[in-house]
């Protein structure tokens, strides 16, 4: 179990890293990544809908069975629907921010987020190792845009860059705190594992559904364009399905 805490707290603070170096990278090439940024969006969505319906789903109803895995899909849907109104998640798109939101409110909802991140992330390496490692893929594919999307709503609320990145260095790491709570309290609550996967694929469907399709569909594309997103939402669930047949 040590050894399972080790992963759970390395994978914690590697999303940590590369989403801050993803930050970095945006800033200094921000037009160049703009212009592509709705194919890595794209990817993502299919990253998240692969592990839900491919891994969380399946591994959630042997703790759980179908009926009650869907109401606790729906549960965990709603709530983030909820969560995301009152704490005001929101991405730029393309560069632009919307207007609405304090500084301080962008930085609650960040330390939410990356909290809940953790939690996920270590209840779903106690319930599989393998799907530990492929819901940590897919939730760092949605933390990089999401991350970045602070860090530039922060610059246009006032703050300078360093500022910025350090509130958002500090938001990131309660994903630690959560994988870590999470942990600590799993060994003795190895019940709650198939409601919480349950509500982690309600999660991941929320992001995918009401954050990134709709950022795809924000304005019309050439048909090349919008063919190429398709493809790499399919790649996306490609990987997933690839690297469930192969690595269990």
């Amino acid at each position: 179990m040590k050894t399972l805490f080790f992963w759970i707290l390395g994978i914690s603070i590697l999303e940590i890293i590369i989403s801050l170096v993803g930050q970095v990278v945006f800033f200094l090439k921000k037009l160049q990544v703009i212009k592509y940024l709705h194919y890595f969006v794209s990817f993502a969505v299919g990253t998240l809908l692969g592990v839900v319906f491919l891994d969380i789903l399946p591994e959630a109803a042997r703790f759980l069975g179908i009926e009650p895995l869907f109401k606790y899909t729906l549960a965990g849907f709603i709530a983030f629907f909820i969560l995301s109104r009152f704490l005001l998640w929101y991405h730029c798109h393309n560069g632009e921010c919307p207007k609405n939101g304090s500084p301080s409110l962008i930085i609650l909802g960040a330390v939410t987020h990356n909290f809940i991140d953790g939690v996920i992330i270590a209840f779903a390496f106690v319930a599989d190792f393998h799907l530990g490692l492929i819901t940590s893929f897919a939730i760092l594919l949605h933390k990089i845009p999401k991350e970045t999307s602070d860090f530039f709503v922060l610059i246009h609320r006032g703050y300078d860059k360093k500022k910025a990145l350090f509130y958002n260095f500090l938001a990131a790491t309660t994903i630690i705190i959560g994988a870590a709570t999470a942990y600590l309290f799993s060994e003795n609550m190895r019940f709650i594992i198939g409601p919480a996967l349950g509500i982690a694929a309600g999660n991941f469907l929320y992001i995918a559904a009401t954050d990134l399709l709709p950022e795809l569909n924000a304005k019309r594309q050439k048909a090349k364009t919008a063919l190429l997103q398709v493809g790499f939402i399919l790649l996306g669930i490609f990987i997933i399905y690839f690297a469930g047949i192969n690595f269990k």
